[in-house]
């Protein structure tokens, strides 16, 4: 059987690529990186909007980030 269920695709605001796709029914607000052009992309699907902020700077040797 074919899932007849689509997806709706996220788009980076600065660059128009691609980042990430969002089922529908998830209410988690989606972050990702846009490895064009650098940025972390956050999709928020109560309100539909799509934000770009900068990649925070890795504070520790062991490249670990935290949000």
């Amino acid at each position: 059987m074919a899932d007849k269920h689509k997806f709706k695709k996220i788009y980076c605001p600065i660059c128009g690529r691609s980042v990430a796709k969002w089922d529908g029914k998830s209410t988690i607000p989606i972050h990702v990186n846009c490895k064009k052009c650098k940025k972390r992309i956050i999709f928020e699907p109560e309100t539909q909007k799509v934000s770009a902020k900068e990649i925070p700077k890795r504070p520790f040797s062991s490249g670990l980030r935290f949000y």
